[in-house]
């Protein structure tokens, strides 16, 4: 998945790619957040928005498409391979508009500040590249295993000239007036086509603003907006409620980013979250990784996180029992607050495919504690999950490095490791890493390429001028005071 970025917030321009792991580092102002928030931005409008716009597309379609889709049966229909193109084509490049249309809202900015700005992502070319070369054995593999987690159709056939559907599945939905009036029947096929297009093609994005710490300090004061929302609904008019309740609550999160949005809601629906279970917590008792992942969590955390009517409460040291007390993350450490959506989401939310986000991983951690989420989070990449972060840790981006290059070493070499906390689980295939610097070429902030080896990891050198130049400060300080003592004693 690559994406292009132009004159969004504090990034001029910029192309990246999305690995099983993206990093993002570079000094600041330089437009880091701005992709992680772009790109969250898409995928949340993509997952979760896209259903009026899709309705609208079907609408405004062309009769010339829709004739095209031939009736093979009650429920088989079959689409020309160039009008599949043209859907594909259709429906991204009236996503691309509505999505930049959000920009403003999402980022939390004016409109004109958006003006000019452009996001695009190479999914058109690629699904197009799909549709053409359907044929090749390795293509139609992941053609059919794409379409085949639908609970609407199935794809029955596909070539280089036409696509074949069969809408069995939902028959037991057709309606009377479904049953007689095919038209209807194609509209709705198509529609449901779109959505499976559209949302089955990414994943679903999860993301840790750099404010996590801040949202975990909300849920009080909006349970104290209720009382707020009560006040205006009972002045409202009947028939304005919804846009009366909306407007309360635009009006005071407006001015947060969508992902520092997010970050609250999910916090204030703790205890909702804290009765499902993530597939790693599912398969903690099989799945040697996904103990790995669970027993590294708590390394990290440190304790047990507790929703009570009291609010979010923090267990230090406890697994199962609490043996030390607890109390309310407000008066937890930093880290605590820091950590907690990143345990919820691993224990509770994640699921194969998933993309988790991260701006600055190493908010508030000692540099221990940084190295072992550099871990986890080869781990949850091993597991499945893909994960993205924006980092000025040099901790972390030399553990991702050393995970690299474990990856090389045989399972003889790693166990002499073993008292360092390395197993096989944590060794990281390079190809599954895309690495960028964000830097300021000609007064343009971009983002560019880092190397990556499978032999010595992540080149990021942007860390190796303030590390060098601090070491020679610390010996000149060092020689400058060896030598006032010097002459102090011949005194």
């Amino acid at each position: 998945m690559k994406i292009h970025i132009k004159n969004i917030g504090m990034l001029d321009e910029a192309e990246f790619e999305v690995g099983d792991l993206t990093l993002i580092c570079g000094e600041n102002n330089t437009g880091k957040t701005y992709a992680t928030y772009s790109l969250y931005g898409y995928l949340d409008f993509i997952n979760n928005d896209t259903g009026y716009i899709i309705l609208n597309l079907i609408e405004n379609i062309t009769q010339k498409l829709l004739n095209n889709i031939a009736i093979e049966d009650e429920c088989v229909m079959k689409i020309s391979s160039d009008i599949m193109k043209n859907i594909v084509s259709e429906l991204f490049k009236t996503l691309n508009m509505a999505y930049k249309n959000s920009l403003a809202e999402i980022l939390a900015g004016k409109e004109e500040d958006f003006n000019n700005s452009e996001f695009h992502i190479d999914i058109v070319e690629e699904m197009i590249s799909y549709i053409e070369q359907v044929e090749s054995a390795e293509i139609r593999e992941k053609v059919f295993d794409y379409f085949s987690y639908s609970l609407h159709f199935e794809l029955l056939e596909a070539t280089r000239e036409y696509f074949l559907f069969d809408y069995k599945k939902s028959k037991n939905r057709f309606n009377e007036k479904m049953q007689k009036d095919i038209g209807i029947r194609k509209q709705i096929f198509v529609s449901t086509l779109f959505r499976y297009i559209v949302v089955g093609f990414y994943p679903y994005a999860f993301i840790l603003s750099a404010e996590r710490t801040g949202a975990t300090m909300f849920q009080r004061e909006l349970d104290v907006n209720k009382n707020e929302i009560v006040e205006k609904i009972s002045r409202a008019n009947g028939k304005n409620i919804e846009e009366t309740v909306f407007n309360v609550l635009n009006a005071r999160y407006s001015r947060y980013p969508k992902p520092v949005k997010d970050n609250i809601y999910f916090v204030r629906e703790l205890d909702e979250v804290a009765k499902q279970t993530s597939f790693i917590k599912k398969g903690e008792k099989e799945n040697a990784l996904h103990k790995e992942i669970i027993e590294l969590l708590y390394q990290v955390v440190g304790g047990k996180y507790i929703v009570s009517p009291e609010g979010i409460e923090f267990a230090p040291g406890a697994k199962q029992r609490i043996t030390k007390g607890k109390f309310l993350v407000q008066r937890a450490s930093s880290s605590v607050r820091s950590l907690l959506m990143l345990n919820y989401y691993v224990l509770h939310r994640a699921q194969v495919g998933d993309i988790l986000m991260i701006d600055e991983p190493e908010l508030n951690l000692h540099p221990k504690n940084q190295i072992l989420v550099a871990r986890l989070l080869v781990l949850l990449v091993n597991a499945g999950v893909k994960v993205f972060i924006t980092t000025h840790s040099d901790y972390i981006v030399r553990e991702l490095s050393n995970c690299i290059m474990l990856k090389n070493l045989s399972s003889n070499q790693i166990q002499k490791l073993k008292r360092q906390g390395y197993s096989k689980e944590y060794g990281l295939e390079s190809k599954k890493v895309k690495a960028y610097l964000a830097e300021n070429i000609k007064n343009k902030n971009t983002l560019r390429a880092v190397k990556i080896t499978q032999e010595q990891g992540i080149f990021m050198e942007t860390f190796d001028e303030s590390i060098d130049l601090q070491n020679e400060n610390q010996g000149l300080i060092f020689e400058e005071a060896m030598r006032s003592k010097g002459d102090s004693n011949d005194k």
